[in-house]
């Protein structure tokens, strides 16, 4: 289960990945709640990881899949280690990569409050982008639904997305962060994977936001990424 980040599948998806892994994995792919085809919404609020969690179990019982790996982007490593939290019997591993561990991020180099008040202050290349995948009348409410539930998540300073639990996850994970993450520093990755047991925790000197979008690095990532979600594969079938 392969889920994306704040824009959506349109920027820093997983085609690389749907190309490369499905010799030996079914791949799940889907729009989240706001995002392409799935159903329209305005506005996030600052439980928005916990309820899109929620959705991808019951996505999960939809399809009647009982057993799962995840792999998450940006919001959706949150979303997948808030997964891993909900339903333990049913994620045999997840992937975190360019994730969060705090609900105010104050050294982000992207100012969300000033996004959310006008979506056109993201990149020209993006909005292009967006607005082929999400529709050009609705690609501004994505960012601003992306945008706002940061902002609500702002006046929960010093908490984390987790609400204290990253302890109780048991199932493995593997932690994938860039250097140059203009989101999140490597200093609170670190505390995230020290919160989490059993986390591998993978820093690339050379790596930003979206490690498995970076043509210079994608190919070594994602054979990370495989040999580690075959262990977690091999590790569910002997159970």
């Amino acid at each position: 289960l392969l889920i994306h980040g704040g824009w959506g599948l349109a920027v820093n998806g997983f085609e690389f990945q749907t190309r490369t892994l499905a010799d030996e994995f079914q791949l799940i792919v889907p729009d989240r709640r706001g995002y392409g085809s799935s159903t329209h919404v305005v506005g996030f609020d600052a439980d928005f990881h916990w309820q899109h969690a929620h959705d991808m179990v019951r996505f999960l019982d939809a399809l009647k899949i009982d057993r799962v790996l995840v792999w998450g982007h940006s919001d959706g490593a949150i979303i997948a280690a808030i997964m891993a939290l909900l339903a333990p019997d049913r994620i045999g591993g997840f992937i975190f990569e360019g994730g969060h561990l705090f609900c105010r991020k104050p050294d982000s180099d992207y100012p969300m409050d000033k996004i959310w008040l006008d979506p056109m202050l993201i990149p020209e290349a993006a909005q292009s982008r967006l607005a082929d995948y999400h529709g050009a009348d609705y690609w501004q409410q994505v960012i601003r639904n992306w945008a706002g539930g940061w902002v609500a998540l702002h006046d929960r300073a010093g908490e984390d997305l987790y609400r204290g639990r990253l302890s109780e996850i048991t199932c493995p994970g593997l932690i994938i962060h860039g250097v140059h993450d203009e989101h999140t520093f490597p200093h609170e990755i670190e505390e995230l994977a020290r919160r989490i047991p059993h986390a591998r925790l993978m820093i690339y000197p050379d790596g930003g936001h979206s490690i498995h979008d970076s043509r210079a690095l994608r190919e070594a990532c994602t054979q990370m990424a495989r040999e580690f979600l075959r262990e977690c594969k091999l590790a569910s079938a002997a159970q």
